[in-house]
């Protein structure tokens, strides 16, 4: 297996804040779920980009813009094949109770998770704030 570079990783964890974690104009929906239909009490709630036509969502937002301020490898496991990355984004949301002010940029932190597969190929598994 080929050990990739920071630089790879970096690029990486980047690629995916910007097209898939928070991409400019993704809009999402947050609806709530019963586990129990006889017992209100077992919901959880979830986002989705796209709108229910029989349900109205609990909330909504859209991401306006996401800029990179700093991208770093945080841990390293090239034996097991597991990166943590840390990328530190400005993030301007724009939320649909919140109309009439204008959206003030947030600084997240967001860990990127990579791990490769048999063949050395690089992918992200799961990425948190």
């Amino acid at each position: 297996m080929t050990v990739p570079t920071d630089e790879q990783l970096k690029e990486l964890a980047e690629m995916y804040i910007l097209n898939q974690y928070a991409p400019p104009g993704l809009t999402a929906y947050l609806y709530e779920e019963q586990d129990d239909p006889d017992d209100d009490t077992t919901c959880h709630t979830y986002a989705t980009e796209w709108p229910k036509p029989d349900e109205e969502a609990l909330s909504s937002w859209e991401i306006l813009d996401t800029k990179i301020e700093l991208v770093t490898v945080e841990e390293r496991d090239d034996e097991a094949g597991e990166w943590t990355v840390v990328v530190e984004a400005l993030v301007t949301v724009s939320y649909e109770e919140e109309e009439d002010e204008d959206p003030e940029p947030q600084n997240r932190s967001i860990s990127v998770y990579i791990t490769s597969d048999s063949k050395g190929q690089l992918y992200v598994v799961d990425a948190e704030e």
